[in-house]
């Protein structure tokens, strides 16, 4: 294919782990110009899983090259007034903006939908959680192995009655997650696109 489907779409990238970076990856892998945003220091700590038990450390951390491929990459702090300025310049130019922070992290950094959208009024806000929107657990983090296999009841369904809960492989939920996300935002992009 001479022409990629996502070709002159930007996305800004503000999410760690699986969940959100495997959705914008396919996006990524369709041409979108994909810009991944970490704070300074260690970044996305998925660059780091790798080092991690039950796993072997290796040098190289391969799961997250493989659902950041194809990216850009920038280092912004948004704790102080520049590295916002910086995001909000690129959020004017963006059509999505991906986060899976919770809901007091996107508070504490000023990148809440209602923050976002008036430098942007075509931009498309897909935010995920492992726990919802409302509650007591909003703020939790959604894990693999917590949100997804823990909580469905997943990790005793698939072990025999005499073994210990299953140990998932990393992003066994992430992954058709993550697809289920890529669909609606192109969705939204198609009504933005039709409206």
């Amino acid at each position: 294919m001479s022409e990629q489907v996502l070709g002159g779409i930007r996305v800004i990238d503000m999410a760690t782990y699986i969940f959100g970076p495997a959705s914008t990856m396919v996006m990524s892998d369709y041409g979108a110009d994909v810009i991944k945003v970490e704070s300074p220091g260690i970044g996305d700590p998925y660059r780091h899983a790798h080092r991690v038990p039950p796993f072997e450390a290796g040098d190289v951390d391969y799961q997250f090259q493989l659902d950041n491929r194809n990216k850009r990459g920038l280092v912004l702090d948004m704790l102080v007034e520049q590295g916002r300025e910086a995001l909000l310049d690129l959020v004017r130019t963006a059509d999505v903006f991906v986060t899976n922070f919770p809901p007091r992290v996107l508070e504490k950094l000023r990148i809440r939908y209602e923050e976002l959208a008036p430098h942007n009024e075509r931009l498309i806000y897909a935010q995920v959680t492992g726990y919802g929107e409302q509650g007591g657990e909003i703020d939790k983090p959604g894990f693999d192995a917590t949100a997804y296999w823990a909580r469905t009841g997943l990790m005793d369904s698939i072990r025999t009655p005499d073994a210990e809960p299953a140990l998932p492989a990393p992003g066994m939920g992430d992954h058709p997650s993550a697809m289920s996300l890529f669909g609606g935002i192109m969705l939204a992009l198609f009504k933005r696109e039709r409206t």
